[in-house]
């Protein structure tokens, strides 16, 4: 009886670990299937026009570069489609306007709407399809966004291309050339990379987070290397921010800042199958089951640009043509040739449909709900009213009463939303107005109408669901803490359900109420 009794307690144990462990990561299935390959000559020329000649020419120019391509399964229009997303709240991809960005450069949806500090402007469709077009990137200037981030055995990294990196820096010795070396082969992390991030971050003499003074009397004897959890809507709150979080690391010295760094890095990132700078600002690899959704930076130009970063440093240093590999996403139904730059002098007339999608405003107050198929059963989300969303697919048949389009919202989630009432209610009413139309198709009931159709919410949503799930799980708190560390911030809707309390922002209270919710149920 005993034995029983132990027998069950442990199955009892392990069932509650799987479904603790379930809930902290969910599986997803993974509807495209991903393969990358070395091998550039069979690259098919009509499907991918373009890839494997730019990679034929650079070759002949660098011979010790190594080029393999990761071949997306996805569709090019839609990966467009769902990066130029946001509108209004916290699109995917922004641009600073200047003269060299303006024009076609901004999105005509959002047109002179500020976001983030400075003048950040949303970026037009144009914009994020030049950037994340890889023929437009395959030359010896902007190539280096694809440099392969992972350790690769076969490159054979060099521990003195490493003291040449650091030669003169705050990183110049040789206890943290060791450092590097050993924590990126065990972290499976590119040291060269890593060695120009840390500059990046803290400038070749470094800040006052790898100094060791603390800051105002605080914090002294702490290091953060590469920033991490550094962040605020000061500079004081930046670096105090920075060194509470390397305080609660422990990160006592250059070396273990250097160490922890490393590993968190390789786990946000590159373990997670985006192993190259354009990978991380364009989600398209799914190692994790997920698209879109774990994009590090809203700049559309930020791969770009920390590549070029890198390209100096090994020009500089004299080893440019060293042995490197790089790693060319393609997209199934690419252009026949490569996106021509946006221009500054001519504006977007029409930023509103490419091919068969098209953006759409949503007309349901205050929600409605996504269904994971044309009259699905499960919600798999929300869409806000006056948010701005991807049309993927418009219905052209009724299913149970009523149009199913197919649709991506802020967060990359696909669904099917009704796009009117059903029939037989006794006011008509579209809840997805294109942004293409001049008039509307009928005449929408006002916004404030006291009917209640059957795909329209009551609410908000459900406070404490930040992913929009319909129901309040670990994943949800932990999105919550990545909001308020910084490392990945929530969009306006998942703020809305994230603000557990009511105060009007989102701090540790909502997250432990919530954590606590979830505890006790």
């Amino acid at each position: 009886m005993k034995k029983n009794i132990k027998r069950l307690n442990f199955l009892l144990v392990i069932g509650i670990l799987l479904i603790i462990i379930l809930n902290l990561f969910p599986c997803t299935a993974s509807a495209v299937a991903q393969k990358t390959s070395s091998d550039i000559s069979s690259i098919n020329t009509s499907k991918y026009p373009g890839i494997k000649e730019k990679i034929e020419t650079l070759k002949k120019i660098y011979p010790n570069w190594n080029f393999k391509v990761l071949y997306t399964g996805l569709d090019w229009n839609q990966v467009i489609a769902s990066e130029y997303t946001g509108h209004g709240s916290a699109p995917k991809n922004l641009i600073e306007e200047s003269n060299s960005y303006k024009g076609e450069w901004i999105c005509s949806i959002c047109g002179n709407k500020v976001y983030d500090s400075g003048n950040w402007k949303c970026a037009s469709s144009k914009a994020i399809a030049y950037m994340m077009d890889p023929r437009a990137s395959i030359n010896p200037s902007d190539v280096f966004q694809f440099l392969e981030l992972s350790y690769n055995n076969e490159t054979g990294y060099s521990k003195s291309v490493v003291q040449q990196l650091v030669r003169g820096t705050f990183l110049d010795n040789s206890t943290y050339v060791d450092t590097i070396m050993n924590s990126c082969k065990q972290y499976n992390v590119n040291p060269y990379y890593i060695v120009a991030r840390a500059i990046d971050e803290q400038g070749r003499g470094g800040s006052t987070l790898v100094k060791g003074n603390g800051y105002n009397g605080q914090y002294v004897g702490y290091y953060n290397v590469f920033n991490i959890g550094a962040y605020g809507a000061n500079k004081d709150k930046v670096i105090l921010n920075g060194l509470a979080k390397a305080k609660s690391y422990g990160w006592t010295s250059i070396n273990s800042s250097l160490s922890e760094g490393i590993q968190i890095i390789s786990k946000s990132y590159i373990g997670r199958g985006q192993n190259t700078l354009y990978l991380q600002k364009f989600d398209v690899d799914n190692s994790d089951g997920s698209l879109y959704s774990h994009q590090y930076m809203q700049n559309v130009m930020a791969a770009q640009t920390e590549g070029e970063i890198l390209r100096k440093w090994f020009t500089n240093i004299g080893i440019l043509n060293s042995t490197l590999t790089f790693i060319i996403p393609v997209y199934e139904n690419m252009p026949s040739s490569a996106v021509v730059r946006p221009s500054t002098t001519s504006t977007n007339s029409s930023d509103y449909t490419s091919g068969n999608i098209e953006y759409v405003r949503v007309n349901a107050n205050p929600s409605i709900r996504m269904r994971n198929e044309p009259a699905g059963s499960k919600v798999v989300g929300y869409l806000y009213y006056n948010d701005v969303v991807t049309r993927l697919e418009k219905a052209t048949t009724k299913i149970n009463g009523t149009y199913w389009d197919k649709v991506v919202n802020s967060n990359g989630q696909v669904g099917y939303v009704a796009r009117c009432t059903y029939d037989g209610e006794s006011q008509y009413k579209d809840y997805l107005i294109s942004l293409s139309r001049v008039e509307p198709e009928t005449t929408a009931t006002p916004d404030n109408t006291t009917v209640k159709p059957a795909e329209i919410t009551t609410n908000t949503g459900t406070k404490g669901d930040a992913n929009g799930d319909g129901k309040i799980t670990s994943s949800d708190y932990v999105l919550i803490k990545n909001h308020i560390m910084g490392t990945k911030l929530l969009d306006e809707a998942s703020k809305r359900m994230a603000d557990y309390n009511g105060d009007g922002k989102i701090t540790s209270s909502d997250y432990v109420l919530i954590k606590n919710y979830i505890m006790n149920r």
